[in-house]
């Protein structure tokens, strides 16, 4: 499947930069924004990690988050699996050095900046995604709980792998199997396999896995 590269707007001075370009932003762009927030008198102070959450296999899909250095992995975990990657209820897990990690560790006693781990959902059909520390500051938090988003990757654009031409919107799961399947509305109207193998293309690293719709 031809996919170019995904660019993505910063949210704190929406900026619009690709993935690696992004990371070198964001490491400019948070600190001057803590300095200069609006929000520094009034909002409560605390200690908070920058990562970058990025599909392992689908390098193309990547998050920035704002997350309190006092969550628990668990926190990390839900919100994931709230944007990324919930389907059937599967287990996940994260991992260090090829060691699991406990769901109820706080990121304070694990993370340092440099650091890289590892999430995986579904032990069946997996969806990994890397995650690298790319900074750790002290500075207002919102209270609208512990994770806030810096910036994510527009939707990739993929192109229907019959014409070759215009956007996949659907992915047939049969085809998938020979690693064909991308359809633009167009060739999903004269596509041969049956409706119900169909799935729509998602903003995330799990579209077209199981039964995941976004």
């Amino acid at each position: 499947m031809a996919k170019k590269p995904s660019k993505g707007t910063c949210l704190l001075c929406s900026s619009s930069y690709a993935g690696t370009g992004m990371s070198k932003h964001l490491q400019s762009c948070l600190p001057k924004h803590l300095e200069d927030s609006p929000e520094r008198e009034r909002a409560k102070s605390g200690s908070f990690f920058h990562i970058m959450v990025q599909g392992a296999h689908a390098p193309e899909y990547w998050l920035h988050l704002k997350i309190s250095a006092e969550a628990q992995l668990k926190a990390l975990d839900k919100f994931l699996r709230d944007i990324w990657l919930e389907c059937c209820g599967h287990l996940s897990a994260f991992r260090y050095a090829g060691l699991e990690l406990g769901m109820q560790r706080r990121l304070s006693d694990i993370l340092t900046p440099g650091m890289q781990l590892f999430h995986e959902y579904d032990f069946g059909d997996t969806t990994v995604l890397s995650i690298k520390v790319l900074g750790y500051y002290e500075g207002p938090i919102k209270g609208r709980g512990p994770i806030e988003v810096l910036a994510r990757n527009d939707l990739p654009q993929i192109l229907c792998e019959e014409c070759g031409q215009a956007p996949a919107i659907e992915i047939c799961t049969e085809c998938q199997w020979e690693g064909n399947g991308w359809l633009c509305a167009s060739c999903a109207k004269e596509h041969k396999c049956d409706e119900e193998m169909r799935m729509p293309v998602v903003n995330s690293p799990r579209t077209g896995v199981c039964a995941y719709t976004g």
